[in-house]
């Protein structure tokens, strides 16, 4: 009878806990009845697929806190050979309809959406910003050359360069644009989402002011506490800090410290075998390697790569050609010192002096080589 009881006390909570879902219902032409959908959220850790029938499909997942679910089909997938994530921000449980287009999602319309709504309006007044960055890469590089652009191509370096040189600037104007954003919809989820995101390129000291701009109703989730410790990773990893000290196995499971190579110049370098601009980016990383490793220079390789993907990691080592230290606990974004350091993005760097004090970060090609002559003895 207790247990009878008890089962009775806790169906209300129990309901009111299932009750708390996401619906995602959605309608396209009946002529893509059997294709797939696949949703899923790497922040709620949510993963689930829908088949299309009668031209409908549905797919409910329990709320957890306000997100970002992104949406593919794989009959796209197959006939593209790839696809373009497409998201939907959502701030609390309900139904959201989605007008479904199966050949490129991306062209989808969504209702019932209107943080969704809001965030798209922000990214619709920054698209004329990055047209510019594209115009200005066809006309210095040829449109032909960035329409067939390929990580083999002898100028992928150079143009990669040539981008973030123009990204840096527009990343300022972004942080501009979002921190009136953000006094407009202070307590909007979106403010908070959208500064989780543009904090990777923004200092820390604007990223905190930017921050406290916004009210407190979803300072509770997630992206919020990521943010905090973006800002606090960023203050300790900023150039003139002694690099924080960290243990992880190398390939071979022997466990290594950043504090073992004191003494060396060393490039503390963040990437992955998947990660297509860190691969264009290490034969400019060898040739430094080879060149300055009698004088004093070493690279430490943390690696971002997958559970259960050591092989690839092993095999893009071998690939391309680097001869130097790397350390990984193959667990992908949770990698701890990824997370210690505050890495959102790949490949990022940091040049330690012989004392293991940051001296530069985000330094590669060229101007890698122009700090190791200048800070090298005898260079």
């Amino acid at each position: 009878m207790k247990n009878v009881l008890l089962v009775v006390l806790s169906l209300p909570v129990t309901t009111a806990l299932f009750s708390q879902r996401v619906l995602f219902k959605g309608v396209t032409d009946t002529i893509y009845n059997g294709k797939e959908l696949v949703l899923y959220n790497k922040v709620t850790g949510d993963h689930d697929s829908a088949i299309v029938v009668n031209g409908k499909f549905e797919i409910s997942v329990p709320y957890k806190e306000p997100a970002r679910y992104m949406f593919y089909s794989k009959y796209e997938l197959k006939k593209k050979g790839g696809y373009a994530p497409f998201g939907i921000l959502i701030s609390g449980p309900g139904t959201i309809s989605i007008k479904t287009d199966m050949e490129s999602f991306g062209r989808s319309v969504i209702e019932n959406a209107p943080e969704n709504e809001l965030y798209q309006e922000f990214v619709k007044e920054g698209l004329p910003a990055r047209q510019k960055i594209s115009e200005a890469m066809n006309e210095k590089f040829g449109a032909d050359v960035m329409r067939s652009l390929d990580q083999k191509s002898p100028r992928y370096p150079e143009i990669v360069k040539y981008y973030d040189q123009l990204n840096e600037a527009n990343n300022l104007e972004e942080a501009n644009r979002l921190y009136s954003f953000i006094k407009l919809h202070s307590n909007s989820f979106v403010s908070l989402y959208l500064l989780s995101n543009l904090s990777v390129n923004t200092p820390s000291e604007k990223t905190e002011e930017m921050y406290n701009a916004i009210g407190k109703t979803y300072k509770n989730t997630s992206y919020a506490m990521n943010i905090l410790k973006g800002i606090d990773a960023k203050k300790i990893t900023a150039t003139g800090k002694v690099a924080p000290d960290f243990e992880q196995p190398d390939t071979l499971g022997k466990m290594v410290k950043l504090a073992d190579f004191r003494g060396q110049y060393v490039l503390l370098d963040f990437w992955a075998s998947w990660c297509v601009p860190c691969r264009a980016e290490n034969p400019n990383v060898v040739k430094a390697y080879n060149r300055f490793h009698d004088k004093g220079f070493t690279v430490l390789g943390v690696s971002l790569d997958q559970p259960g993907k050591k092989e690839a990691w092993l095999k893009a080592i071998s690939q391309d050609h680097l001869t130097w230290t790397h350390v990984s606990d193959l667990q992908f974004w949770n990698n701890a010192v990824a997370k210690l350091y505050g890495i959102q993005s790949i490949p990022q760097n940091y040049l330690l002096d012989k004392s293991g004090k940051i001296i530069a970060v985000n330094i590669r090609g060229e101007e890698l080589t122009k700090k190791l002559l200048e800070v090298l003895p005898g260079q």
